[in-house]
């Protein structure tokens, strides 16, 4: 055995099990479940690279791909093309669809098959979490049963809300009550569309020695982070959720043209996310132009629910994998949570954190953040939290006394600024 192959086995021995678990789901003792950033192999498959590892998958005449879309993305849809916009990046990429009509598959999970058909009948609707999509199909239409809790029907693009046609009746297929999700689209690519570093694969197969044989591929285009790069200029990170969504607009006007800038291409919500998404948010940075100089990081409002030792562990996996880029690194502390909500109280018996409460960040998930940073001094700190305190009788007052969590305006761009001013300062001092 080669030493690369050696050095699989391990990681999928590693792995084995997590896979296990995701194996049970697909009703096969062999079944495994893989997901992470594509990587190059060759014609006859790739790797997949996760915290876990890296796997090698192979590909046959009878695997499918398909394209995963948030369903907020079928509004480009045309009966021509798919314009997909990836998420908290200005690239735009143009999937050719195919003729004909389109089957619609929504898979019902649980017990779930006499309310979903009281929807069906009393709202003419149904939600449309699972859709699966099979373009140039005509489908063999049918009700969900026990047997086959499947709604099949022909799936109309065109009409607003979105359809699914079975026996001649129509039903809203939409989320009217709230929420998101992802569909599969089959038919739109083939195994050339599995590009390394631009695509996230979900490999749905079976083991053979070190080796996983596809039967399913999932790629959700995640964008070249490169593509538009100046070369001259220095490669920049930031890595938050929502709140640096917010001020994206006044950190890249202040850092102007002096660097290439990056967000991951998605909310990095909490630190569990992050864990498991590290790897393809920092993409293939050994290949040439595709390193990073600066990366600024945050975890905390989506862990104001989390425990201590859970939320630090997380911390340290994302920390590890930071580390291995050799970038400059700026950990930004977590802005407060307004004195609208209601004030925080102690941890709950299981150790967990008073949720979303007005100074929630103060007493824990900041200190417990400062903990795992002064393990690494390499790592300087932008302190949003304590530049939200400082402007509190100005710029931030109205926001204080409000309950929203979130900035807008001057006060967003005020945030980006102040971070803009760290990522210079590191970055002169690395000179």
């Amino acid at each position: 055995m080669t030493s690369r192959a050696t050095r699989t086995l391990f990681a999928v021995l590693a792995f084995c099990s997590c896979l296990s678990v995701l194996g049970q789901q697909e009703n096969s003792d062999t079944s495994v479940t893989v997901e992470g950033l594509v990587i190059p192999r060759d014609n006859e498959g790739m790797y997949v690279r996760n915290p876990d590892g890296q796997f090698e998958i192979q590909w046959t005449a009878k695997t499918e791909v398909a394209l995963e879309v948030n369903t907020r993305l079928l509004k480009g849809l045309t009966p021509e093309v798919l314009r997909y916009h990836v998420q908290a990046s200005p690239e735009t990429i143009d999937f050719p669809v195919p003729e004909g009509p389109i089957t619609g598959i929504i898979r019902l999970r649980g017990n779930r098959v006499d309310d979903a058909l009281k929807d069906a009948r009393e709202d003419n609707w149904i939600p449309e979490f699972g859709l699966v999509l099979r373009f140039g199909e005509k489908p063999v239409e049918q009700l969900p049963t026990q047997a086959d809790p499947r709604f099949v029907g022909l799936w109309d693009p065109r009409s607003t809300p979105r359809t699914l046609s079975i026996d001649g009746k129509k039903y809203e297929v939409s989320l009217k009550k709230g929420g998101q999700t992802s569909a599969l689209l089959f038919n739109v690519l083939s195994l050339t569309d599995c590009k390394p570093f631009v695509n996230r694969a979900r490999v749905i197969g079976r083991r053979d020695a070190d080796t996983i044989i596809a039967d399913q591929i999932h790629l959700l285009p995640i964008g070249d982070q490169a593509a538009h790069d100046d070369p001259s200029l220095p490669r920049y990170l930031f890595i938050g959720d929502s709140i640096s969504g917010n001020y994206t607009s006044g950190l890249r006007r202040a850092l102007g043209d002096s660097f290439n800038i990056h967000h991951p291409p998605t909310n990095c919500g909490p630190s569990g996310k992050g864990k498991g998404s590290i790897v393809h948010w920092l993409g293939a940075y050994q290949e040439k132009g595709r390193g990073w100089d600066v990366i600024s990081f945050n975890f905390g409002h989506w862990d104001a629910g989390n425990d201590k030792m859970t939320y630090q562990a997380n911390l340290e996996s994302v920390i590890q994998q930071l580390e291995k880029t050799a970038a400059r690194l700026i950990w930004v502390t977590t802005c407060p949570v307004p004195r609208g909500f209601p004030p925080a109280g102690d941890l709950t018996p299981e150790g967990k954190a008073p949720r979303r409460t007005a100074g929630v960040m103060q007493k824990f998930l900041n200190p417990w953040a400062a903990e795992v940073i002064a393990r690494h001094p390499q790592i300087t700190v932008c302190d949003q939290w304590q530049y939200v305190k400082e402007n509190e009788a100005n710029l931030y007052e109205e926001w204080w006394s409000g309950k929203n969590v979130h900035f807008g305006g001057m006060q967003a761009d005020a945030l980006g600024q102040f971070l803009a001013r760290h990522v210079e300062k590191v970055t002169a001092e690395k000179k």
